[in-house]
């Protein structure tokens, strides 16, 4: 079943890259779309950064809709949990460890606080990271033949 899932994830995951690949804009506003999709998606938004999208994309006709949105694919709930690890320990060694004294709201602020850094950070790599692969990709999809791209986007994200 899980096997069936992981197919089905990277069989939509896959679509929607393609579909953002052969629109108009430029492979900097895909991959910016897509950067800034990840970065917002990466935050604890609780389901708001989905609104902001749509409030980007009409903000300005230089968003990539299918970009912006194919981001919530890759940053999903799935992943998130262990980014909520990653972020919390981020946070850690770059403030120090949220004394515990009992449970009380300040130490729940000073979690918070930790977490959300880390998250931010995460954001900013992942977003980094994500620019400078949709870009090469959207840019040798539209130089050569799809043939290549789909053999690279086949080998790197076909699930085990």
């Amino acid at each position: 079943m899980a096997r069936a899932s992981a197919t089905g994830y990277y069989g939509r995951f896959r679509d929607e890259l393609r579909k953002a690949f052969e629109e108009k804009h430029t492979p900097h506003e895909v991959a910016g779309s897509f950067s800034i999709g990840v970065f917002v998606t990466t935050l604890p938004s609780l389901g708001l950064g989905l609104v902001f999208f749509l409030f980007l994309a009409r903000l300005s006709g230089r968003i990539s809709r299918i970009a912006i949105f194919s981001s919530a694919l890759v940053i999903n709930p799935l992943v998130k949990a262990p980014m909520f690890i990653a972020a919390y320990w981020i946070g850690v060694q770059l403030l120090g460890p949220a004394v515990a004294a009992g449970g009380s709201l300040t130490d729940a602020a000073a979690v918070t606080l930790r977490m959300t850094l880390g998250l931010v950070v995460l954001g900013v790599a992942a977003a980094a990271v994500g620019y400078a692969v949709v870009y090469v990709l959207v840019t040798q999809y539209r130089r050569r033949d799809a043939d290549i791209v789909e053999d690279v986007i086949d080998d790197e994200f076909r699930p085990e």
